[in-house]
């Protein structure tokens, strides 16, 4: 069973951020119901790359939070489509959402309509800079949030100007602060009977992940510049090194120990510990015979991603899973959801029924689909 088994979720949001946390969600054992709109469905169904799915090919960030989600196309923009959320929200344990500032009141959805109606419903709101200040209702993506955080000015320049995170940082960041204060207001709950309106900021979630980094430079009175901070190239042993192979080895020999046991590994011979020494001595061999040798020493690969479901860590935890061409990786504490990836409205009729809710009226009026 998971931790979550009998938590209901009706999810509301939209791209990454609420559609990854509520994917943790349901790997702990919760229902998530997502209602998209009807005709495209999420946007980032149609964003490459693509991935094969039953039915043709969907996009690559849906796919990876979407396993075991039922779709719902509900037409928010239709009163009658409203209408039917306002219904079924009671029969939920949290809503999810991630529209800007202001427009779930303006649809007559606001908090204190809900809370009226289910004085123990948990609204997550996920936003770009939360639901107040100067900036609540501006527009974001990532990039914005990791600009805001003071940790994107000093990534590396590139010809495209500063180097960005393969990842999406505030995203997931802001995915799992809404995953944690979703099961924090449930644990309330359970003790009040209350639900809660969480006001999870990207943001803040970026803002968050870079504390360490705003504690440092305010305190040193230095803001760091490209491969300047410590753990970003400031020390020699801890980073990136090109081996025999052209793979890439990762080092992080940061205590004395570790590098005292480092010098030992690559014979003694090193001299002083800098990077070019170090550099030079590690593109003698494959990485996976350093992978071996320096197992002691805070070492190991940087595995490309098709690499990672064949790690023997990754695979004896089913941590990540390779099915057919495509690597899932499991909700941590969790379990990869069965279910596949849902068609655009394909649990419609099945949600609505098991709310006593009969679609064909909904459907002739265009509300659902």
């Amino acid at each position: 069973m998971g931790m979550l088994d009998g938590v209901r979720i009706l999810d509301l949001s939209r791209l990454l951020p609420g559609p990854a946390c509520a994917s943790w969600l349901r790997g702990q054992g919760a229902v998530v119901d997502r209602v998209e709109a009807p005709g495209r469905g999420d946007f980032t169904r149609h964003i490459p790359p693509y991935v094969p799915v039953e039915g043709g090919e969907v996009g690559a960030y849906f796919a990876a939070t979407s396993r075991g989600v039922r779709s719902v196309a509900v037409d928010l923009r239709h009163a009658d489509g409203i209408a039917l959320v306002r219904r079924l929200a009671p029969r939920y344990d949290v809503l999810l959402e991630g529209f800007r500032p202001g427009v779930l009141e303006a649809m007559g959805l606001g908090p204190d309509v809900l809370h009226a109606e289910a004085p123990g419903l948990v609204i997550a709101r996920l936003s770009g800079y939360g639901q107040t200040g100067p900036w609540a209702s501006r527009v974001g993506h990532d990039v914005n949030y990791l600009g805001l955080s003071g940790a994107l000015s000093a990534q590396a320049e590139g010809p495209r100007g500063l180097a960005l995170p393969t990842v999406q940082v505030a995203d997931m960041a802001g995915a799992l602060v809404a995953a944690a204060g979703i099961c924090a207001a449930l644990a309330e709950r359970a003790r009040t009977g209350r639900g809660r309106v969480l006001d999870v900021s990207l943001a803040e979630a970026a803002l968050w992940v870079a504390s360490p980094l705003l504690a440092g430079a305010t305190g040193e009175g230095v803001d760091p510049g490209p491969g300047e901070h410590l753990l970003s190239g400031g020390l020699p042993v801890y980073g990136t090194f090109r081996c025999a192979d052209g793979r890439w080895l990762t080092l992080g020999a940061l205590e004395p120990k570790f590098q005292q046991a480092l010098v030992a590994r690559l014979d003694g011979d090193l001299g002083v510990l800098d990077h070019p020494v170090l550099a030079a001595r590690l593109a003698t061999q494959p990485r996976d015979h350093w992978v071996e040798a320096l197992q002691e020493v805070c070492a190991g690969p940087a595995l490309a991603p098709s690499e990672v479901a064949d790690h023997p860590q990754h695979a004896a935890r089913g941590a990540a899973v390779r099915q057919g061409a495509i690597t899932w990786v499991r909700p941590p504490l969790g379990e990869l959801p069965d279910g596949g990836v849902p068609a655009l409205g394909a649990h419609t009729d099945v949600v609505l029924g098991e709310a006593g809710v009969d679609a064909g009226p909904l459907r002739a009026a265009g509300a659902v689909a």
